[in-house]
């Protein structure tokens, strides 16, 4: 998005350091909610905004090892919300996420006897999931998403199968109604409460023939989308202070930390995945979101603070226990990433420095953040995070051809609501049948 930018050079030194102090109280001057709950963004968004980062990029060969070239990553997703990470490349190239008994639904696994043991994503013997993207299964939390989506696409071929609609298109017809309420719900409720509804109506602008369009100041390409490094490696990296130290999946688990520590190695006593679903370890979604009156779980401000989960992650091939922090500022190094003072210049966004606690030119993820947690107070995202994110979003729905946005601009969600003129997140786990 800024190739005229020169990248910011400090030393690893440097990184590593600020990347370790995020453990620490924030800068002088941040709000400092005790607890630092989020009460406008539920936990379960912090893992739709995960999926949603699995379905639009994946990118095997970056290494902060070199120094690597922007025009030189490609994304091994398809820079749209089609869900490929759902259907693959079909029932023809991927048949192992097909029911063969059904072969319109997608499988569902279900774990060995008895009979009372909970639905699963499909797996092969050695309990590693059968679908699109492994990073699905990375933890029981998007696992289970995942398999919500599993659940909404055949919950939408039985839905079509009730309106008689033709055997022959069944497949095509459902997976477009679940791409469709999906990216509804990606834009017009998650992206709305991240950036806010001023600045997401700037960007996806109704145009005369009532449907919606986008207007992108900052995000253009030439012959097709890509997925911009500094929305991938900075921008869309916020989530990552989001996260809790620990998770209560439903009413009959005590609270469990995300990731495995050397203390508690036991597959019981932490959310890691890659393994069958033990025993009434189902996600209660009311625990996650707003549901009928439900207090759920609320994820973390964003800010410049990580959860202890994050700031230990497991040991890497070199024996350290890398924080996600410093790896992300080395990623950004690596990738030659401008300062945040840098991007938000050029996008006319700039907050004062010493409004923002900072007294040198700072690192991109780290200063959207800092926005972030002092413009925002953490509840949402600054302008310059907020605008990338959402150009980023909405002009890769206004880019894809087979979007609501290009196919039929005018359309509105058809399957059941809460609220008539709204599709949200949790109507779209209740028409999954996995919510309340």
């Amino acid at each position: 998005m800024f190739r005229f930018l020169p990248p910011l050079d400090p030393p690893d030194e440097v990184l590593v350091a600020l990347g370790d102090s995020m453990r620490a109280p924030r800068l002088p001057g941040a709000p400092t909610p005790p607890t630092r709950d989020n009460p406008d963004l539920p936990a379960g968004y912090t893992y739709l905004g995960q999926f949603v980062d699995h379905d639009i990029t994946f990118d095997p060969g970056s290494h902060l090892g070199r120094q690597n070239d922007p025009d030189g990553l490609h994304s091994f997703r398809t820079p749209r919300f089609d869900l490929d990470s759902l259907y693959g490349s079909g029932p023809a190239d991927s048949p192992f996420l097909y029911d063969q008994e059904d072969p319109v639904k997608l499988l569902v696994g279900r774990n060995q006897a008895p009979i009372h043991l909970p639905e699963d994503l499909p797996r092969n013997q050695q309990g590693r999931a059968l679908i699109g993207d492994p990073r699905n299964d990375v933890h029981v939390i998007i696992a289970q998403l995942h398999l919500a989506f599993i659940r909404f696409h055949n919950a939408a071929v039985d839905y079509l199968r009730s309106r008689f609609a033709p055997s022959d298109d069944l497949l095509a017809e459902a997976s477009r109604l679940t791409r469709w309420h999906y990216q509804w719900v990606v834009v017009h409720d998650y992206a709305r409460r991240l950036v806010g509804s001023e600045l997401l109506d700037q960007v996806l602008v109704a145009n005369p023939a009532g449907g919606p369009s986008a207007e992108l100041r900052f995000f253009r390409w030439k012959r097709q989308p890509f997925i911009p490094v500094e929305f991938s490696a900075a921008a869309y990296r916020f989530g990552h202070s989001q996260v809790r130290p620990s998770y209560q999946l439903n009413d009959t688990l005590e609270s469990l930390p995300m990731l495995a520590e050397p203390q508690l190695p036991h597959p019981l006593q932490h959310l890691g995945g890659f393994r069958p679903l033990p025993k009434n370890w189902t996600v209660q979604w009311d625990r996650f979101l707003h549901i009928g009156g439900s207090s759920p779980q609320l994820s973390a401000t964003i800010d410049t603070t990580i959860s202890d989960p994050l700031a230990h992650l497991p040991e890497s091939v070199d024996g350290q226990r890398r924080s996600l922090a410093v790896l992300n500022m080395l990623r950004g190094k690596a990738l030659g990433l401008p300062s945040g003072q840098a991007v938000a210049a050029a996008m006319g966004t700039t907050v004062p420095d010493d409004t923002l606690g900072l007294d040198r030119p700072t690192p991109l993820w780290f200063y959207l953040l800092r926005e972030a947690e002092v413009i925002a107070g953490g509840r949402r995202l600054g302008p310059t995070a907020g605008r990338i994110v959402a150009e980023v979003l909405v002009g890769l729905l206004a880019a894809d051809p087979s979007s609501f946005v290009r196919m039929a601009p005018a359309w509105r969600p058809e399957l059941p609501a809460e609220d008539p003129d709204k599709f949200t997140l949790v109507d779209f786990l209740r028409f999954a049948g996995v919510a309340p």
